[in-house]
């Protein structure tokens, strides 16, 4: 047995049975005033003080909500990132680093929308890098 601190609730909840009541399956309403949770269909009362002591843990697994809500990630991984690589625009300008002559760009809308675009430049060859604003 590991040992607990003083503060830490008492008892373990591993599903969200407290969550329901147990004669009809409604979840329960919480009434602060009286202080108790209870099922609206059959009467049924837990006090919010035995709820107090309660210690609720829950895991997600982002993957797999991401998939079942067929959300796109946030942030890809390293093999997504391979397959996606950006195809960029080449203009025929000299690499202020190193005089090679072409530079990669592509533009972003970084500022509010009555401003211009900020241009992002890079060179193939020595990946040096800078933008303007345009």
């Amino acid at each position: 047995m590991s040992a607990r601190a003083a503060d830490q609730p008492s008892t373990s909840a591993s599903s969200k049975d407290w969550m329901f009541c147990p004669i009809s399956g409604y979840m329960l309403e919480l009434d602060p005033v009286r202080g108790v949770a209870h099922c609206p269909m059959t009467g049924y009362s837990k006090s919010l003080q035995e709820l107090s002591s309660i210690r609720i843990e829950s895991t997600t697994n982002m993957e797999e909500y991401r998939r079942q809500f067929n959300l796109e990630p946030l942030v890809k991984d390293d093999s997504e990132m391979q397959e996606t690589e950006r195809v960029r625009a080449t203009v025929d300008e000299k690499c202020p680093q190193c005089g090679h002559q072409g530079m990669e760009f592509y533009t972003m809308q970084l500022r509010s929308a009555d401003e211009g675009q900020t241009v992002f430049y890079e060179c193939p060859d020595c990946r040096y890098k800078y933008s303007t604003n345009t």
